[in-house]
């Protein structure tokens, strides 16, 4: 699932080809700060998201239009399934 959210718990999605490690996204998006509402830390990395073949989500990284094959991104990129 390759969304991650920043700290701030904005959402930024990614395709196959981008999608960074989780080490390398918490450097980038881990500390920019609170999320709303006094929520703290928001940061999370391979987060559920809607099926991106449904509507037009881009990959923030290349400008990609994701796929539903992107939809299960963590399984095969992460763990070589």
């Amino acid at each position: 699932m390759p969304r991650i959210y920043d700290s701030l718990n904005n959402a930024h999605d990614y395709c196959a080809d981008c999608f960074p490690s989780e080490e390398e996204s918490f450097q980038e998006l881990g500390a920019l700060g609170d999320g709303p509402d006094g929520r703290g830390n928001c940061y999370g990395w391979d987060a559920e998201h809607p099926p991106y073949e449904e509507e037009d989500y881009k990959c923030v990284s290349c400008g990609a239009t994701l796929e539903e094959k992107d939809n299960d991104l963590y399984l095969t990129k992460f763990r070589g399934m």
